[in-house]
């Protein structure tokens, strides 16, 4: 009673305890707590306090913004966007690294110009590599692989708009609550923040000499010191050359942003492993090494709940016919939720593992209205990744490549819901692979000629990308594009349709190409075509045949600079059952193995 009536007569803040003699305590901080915006993990709240405030020095330190009163921005026709917190642990629970940013929630209201920021395709990273294992000549000095990483890199960008934002707390001063700040320079989450930095890192590489693609405009190249070959993705600068070059890159961009830097290679002062977007990327004594985060799978194996389940030896089965009613029957919102959240996962792991690349497009499909079917797709996906957890792409060191061959194939009327056929290719450069697909086709095709007529144009258009991307770096390569289909390779040497028309004329623009020498079709063995890894479910013996002339290899153990699931880790069962070595073959028998071919035909 006497505690009660001590709370009616003072007035107490919310975070002020009080004792049972009715005295109150020294005032504590206020009762806070954190989860990770991406995780959704829970934060050390001391951890993220420090994080916000080293933000807040920034901010102030860069003057981000000039206060004004809120009725003056309203009285002016200002609409004051809110703001929030983003916190976020970019390491893991055994080496925390708190990141916490400040965003303005200014949502998407209708189309406005100069909003577009381009973003290099994944490609151009491996692609970056493979450069980094080309020895121009005999005896040259090996290159390396510099990450160069902005830090609070919008805030380095001029605003162009007039845009009022609300302060967070950590901004108020006493008597200040009813100001907002207008923005000098760009903040996360404004539309226009990606397209004015990109506009910034446009100004200061054309100033350094660099010169942009036109076909990627965040790839830049520099013709001095030996050549330097620059990707920027996001606030991430990527780039390869000889040590004296980019030391000299380095200390250009340390005089213009504040920066934290990476050398990856075989110098006695460089690292040999490290984190580039999101890649693990590894220098060797016989080239290099790069592999996805191990942690994609290790997220779908917790979530599915299948930490003590056995593996299996492939990525996915062709669904049986007594198991079509079942199959067919949809999940509840609730799963279906979960489900998509997998198989976007699944898709997003499937860029960087070849081999599982059609079992992720098939389980992405069923994500409008997933059923029992996908459900159990998914299922074996995840069950296949605890065999095979970890998968490394090899780039060996190899003299300059002369063409990027693109090897295609189709699987026709492969959906029996839909008769509709699945493309699949995989590009190579020598006997570094650059990218792998697997898409459905968007029509119904009459037959397998006409099937792999489809997957021609597709690798065709893929081949000639890549060569675009590697003129950026001043890399004139040829296309080949090759396919284990006669009748295919026989609509290309000819005119018009012929018989085929039901076949779109707009297919028939590789004729042309053809005529005209700009890409070379070929003919390719079907057993030896890597480009049947991804067009249908194959069997483990397969697999094992296909996998080694794409350069990819499990291998056993952690990578150095893995990251760790924190709460929702997994336990020790991912890698139990990790195949060896000689399972899939050896790397020094295949090292240099490209897909044998029969002939050439123009």
């Amino acid at each position: 009673m006497e505690l009660d009536s001590l709370r009616k007569l003072v007035t107490v803040k919310p975070w002020t305890q009080i004792t049972a003699g009715g005295v109150p305590d020294e005032e504590p901080q206020p009762m806070f707590n954190a989860w990770d915006d991406h995780s959704g993990e829970a934060l050390d709240p001391t951890q993220v306090r420090q994080a916000r405030q080293v933000e807040m020095e920034y901010i102030n330190r860069r003057g981000v913004w000039r206060r004004v009163p809120r009725s003056l921005a309203i009285q002016n026709g200002r609409k004051v966007i809110q703001t929030r917190w983003i916190d976020v642990n970019k390491g893991d629970s055994v080496a925390p690294n708190y990141r916490s940013r400040l965003v303005a929630k200014e949502f998407n209201t209708g189309a406005q110009d100069g909003l577009f920021a381009a973003t290099p395709p994944l490609e151009a990273l491996r692609l970056l590599i493979s450069k980094a294992a080309t020895a121009q000549t005999e005896g040259e000095t090996r290159k390396s692989v510099m990450l160069n990483d902005v830090a609070r890199a919008f805030f380095e960008a001029p605003m162009t708009r007039t845009v009022c934002v609300d302060l967070p707390a950590e901004a108020h001063a006493e008597g200040e609550e009813d100001m907002v700040g207008l923005l000098l320079l760009s903040l996360y989450g404004t539309r226009d923040a990606a397209a004015n930095f990109q506009a910034e890192v446009r100004k200061f590489m054309v100033t350094a000499g660099f010169e942009q693609s036109t076909f990627s405009p965040q790839v830049y190249h520099f013709k001095g010191l030996g050549g330097v070959s620059t990707l920027v993705h996001g606030d991430d600068f990527v780039s390869c050359g000889d040590r004296r070059a980019l030391d000299w890159l380095n200390e250009q961009l340390r005089k213009r942003f504040e920066i934290k830097t990476h050398l990856v290679g075989m110098g006695k002062d460089e690292l040999r492993e490290h984190r580039i977007l999101g890649r693990i990327v590894r220098a060797t004594s016989r080239g290099w090494e790069y592999e996805a985060d191990p942690r994609h799978a290790e997220v779908m194996i917790q979530a599915l709940r299948l930490e003590s389940a056995n593996g299996v030896k492939t990525p996915g089965e062709d669904p049986k016919a007594w198991q079509e009613e079942e199959n067919g029957e949809p999940l509840t919102e609730s799963e279906a939720r979960a489900y998509r959240g997998l198989a976007a996962r699944a898709n997003y792991l499937a860029q960087d593992r070849a081999y599982i690349c059609y079992a992720a497009k098939e389980c992405c499909r069923g994500m409008a209205a997933p059923t029992r079917g996908d459900q159990r797709a998914i299922r074996r996906l995840t069950r296949y990744l605890i065999s095979v957890p970890r998968v490394v792409w090899y780039f060996a060191l190899q003299p300059p490549q002369s063409a990027i061959c693109v090897y295609s194939d189709s699987d026709w009327a492969s959906c029996r819901r839909t008769a509709r056929s699945t493309s699949g290719g995989v590009a190579m450069i020598g006997s570094h692979c650059l990218k792998a697909y697997s898409v459905t086709q968007k029509f119904v095709t009459l037959s397998s000629g006409e099937a792999e007529l489809m997957a021609l144009v597709k690798a065709t258009a893929e081949a000639i990308g890549l060569c675009q991307l590697a003129e950026g770096w001043k890399d004139s390569l040829e296309a080949d594009v090759y396919v284990d289909s006669s009748a295919a390779i026989a609509v290309t040497a000819r005119k018009g349709n012929g018989r085929l028309r039901h076949v779109r004329i707009g297919h028939m623009w590789v004729q042309e190409l053809a005529e005209n020498e700009d890409v070379r079709f070929c003919k390719v063995r079907g057993e030896a075509n890597p480009a049947d890894l991804c067009t249908k479910h194959l069997v483990s013996t397969k697999i094992l045949e296909l996998t080694p002339l794409v350069s990819q290899y499990p291998k056993q153990g952690e990578a150095d600079s893995r990251l760790r699931l924190g709460t929702i880790g997994c336990p020790g069962r991912v890698g139990r059952d990790l195949p060896t070595r000689a399972t899939w073959g050896s790397m020094e028998t295949h090292q240099g193995t490209a897909p044998q071919r029969l002939c050439h035909v123009q």
